[in-house]
């Protein structure tokens, strides 16, 4: 990826006020997307990167740009719109970043008294620039980050129809931006609370009642697990979740909550106050999905660093948790712009594991692999202080040659069960690519890009009437990565893998980064 100066970085790195699109605009679509797929992909991503006279530092620190894809009769409308919060809003009338992100500090918003600007030293204020992903509940379309803040989004328009503060509703500081929705139309997430005694905690909201009010209204937490440090809190970006379980991982990339206050004192961001641990073990936290209740059996693992788990299911009295994970936690310091745009993520890469949790332990045997699944080769011994050392499964090899893959997605109709598909993508490296994986015969099917155009997380569609776990559609947004190349929403066949059709963005427009989206129907 070039570096050389503003007119040669990609198009994705440049997007201003001025590129955004007002109305959706027609797309050149090649190949055939078949008819009955109909509706709106919807996707979020940090994806304005200069406020005025401040150039964010890192990936996540962009502000959040929404996009659109609307598909009916084989034929795709693009638009994208910057995401109207009031951080945006207060930054872009003060010229420059008035709201600390990430890794980029910020100056005290000068519409602020003196006073107010004063004490924002001592409390600084939590972003609402929800920049990670956009989801549905009932009939409303929410924006997410990894603040309390969630923006309620207009479908049509795409600006921000109202806010949730959810630390004002339950008992927590910030929850993550990939919440579970269940078959009953229930939302569970993960909160983290600034407290080791209820460190982490999992967020109940009821589903939406047509006509009632807003379900957050009744959020409970059902689960609260505490840290093991008395000042550190490990960090979370996703959650696992099974027929019966919640899985929560402890990881061994913490946050100081001692560093916190003093953030804008030293003008640096939140992850100035995270640390890597990596000699030190991955806890697995479990609790029961029907009252709650946390396990007491400890389980274990070497340090890795997850941000997406990509499922987890029972099987004969075992815990089975797929996710995507990287030898530590380096890689959030490795995301700064300067590092991306060198490619610095092709140097090492999130691979597929499997952990197996076996679940009756009481009275198994010290020193034995309790795995007693056929068809892996993850092991969990019990040890003598009554703990689980589970080592992993990486699926399509071992820990140096394992399938690299980062953004999984699979069939949500299979969420919670046993399942034999996921997709992912190679995204940001210099051998950018998506990838099926075959979890029952361990073996991959790619698709592969032009000139380094990078393939963003591919979201399944499933066909209506379809009975087999791959029968529909993959949809990715690819960005250009050369002057004078466009973006294009990219299709695939669910089972072959193969490209079905794109749909191109005219000339002139630009589609910057996204990370997470959904298809509504």
């Amino acid at each position: 990826m070039s570096t050389d100066g503003p007119d040669e970085l990609p198009g994705w790195l440049n997007y201003t006020p001025e590129d955004q699109l007002e109305k959706p605009v027609d797309t050149d679509v090649t190949g055939t997307i078949p008819q009955w797929v109909t509706g709106t992909l919807y996707r979020n991503g940090s994806g304005m990167f200069k406020v005025g006279e401040t150039t964010v530092k890192h990936l996540f620190d962009g502000m959040a740009v929404l996009h659109k894809f609307i598909i009916k009769d084989g034929k795709v409308q693009y638009q994208n719109k910057l995401l109207d919060s009031d951080t945006l809003t207060r930054s872009l009338k003060a010229n420059r970043l008035v709201v600390g992100q990430f890794s980029t500090a910020a100056y005290p918003d000068p519409c602020k008294s003196i006073f107010a600007r004063f004490f924002s030293y001592f409390t600084p204020e939590m972003t609402d620039n929800t920049a990670v992903n956009i989801v549905p509940h009932g009939d409303m379309l929410l924006a997410l980050t990894e603040t309390p803040s969630v923006n309620i989004v207009d479908p049509e328009t795409l600006t921000k129809k109202g806010s949730i503060p959810v630390d004002k509703l339950v008992a927590v500081h910030v929850a993550t931006a990939h919440p579970h929705t269940d078959s009953d139309g229930t939302m569970y997430n993960l909160g983290t609370s600034f407290n080791h005694k209820q460190a982490y905690n999992i967020i109940k909201v009821p589903p939406k009642e047509k006509g009632g009010d807003n379900p957050f209204n009744r959020a409970s937490l059902v689960s609260t697990f505490p840290s093991r440090w008395k000042v550190n809190i490990g960090y979370n970006h996703s959650f696992g979740m099974s027929e019966n379980y919640f899985v929560v991982l402890e990881q061994t990339l913490v946050t100081n909550i001692l560093k916190l206050p003093l953030m804008s004192f030293a003008g640096t961001g939140f992850e100035s106050c995270m640390y890597n641990y990596p000699d030190e073990k991955v806890l697995i936290h479990l609790a029961r999905r029907s009252d709650g209740k946390t396990l007491t059996t400890q389980y274990t693992a070497d340090a890795f660093f997850c941000f997406h788990f990509i499922n987890c299911y029972e099987e004969d009295s075992n815990l089975v948790i797929d996710f995507c994970a990287f030898d530590d936690g380096g890689v959030v310091h490795d995301l700064y712009l300067s590092d991306v745009k060198k490619g610095v993520l092709g140097k090492h890469y999130a691979k597929l594991r499997r952990c197996v949790l076996p679940l009756d332990v009481e009275k198994a045997e010290t020193g034995k692999n309790l795995v007693t699944l056929p068809d892996t080769s993850a092991t969990a011994v019990k040890q003598p202080d009554g703990s689980i050392f589970c080592t992993p499964d990486y699926i399509t090899g071992d820990a140096s040659n394992g399938v690299m893959m980062e953004l999984p997605r699979i069939n949500y109709a299979f969420n919670t069960k046993k399942y034999r598909y996921s997709y992912g993508t190679r995204f940001l490296t210099d051998k950018p690519m998506l990838t099926k994986v075959d979890m029952k015969t361990r073996t991959c099917v790619h698709w592969t890009t032009e000139d380094g155009d990078q393939p963003g997380e591919p979201v399944f569609i499933a066909r209506p009437g379809g009975t087999e776990e791959d029968d529909g559609i993959i949809l990715s947004p690819v960005l250009p990565m050369k002057p004078g190349r466009k973006g294009f929403l990219l299709v695939l066949d669910g089972k072959t893998f193969k490209e079905l059709a794109r749909a191109e963005t005219p000339p002139g427009v630009k589609m910057p980064l996204s990370f997470h989206g959904s298809f509504i129907p």
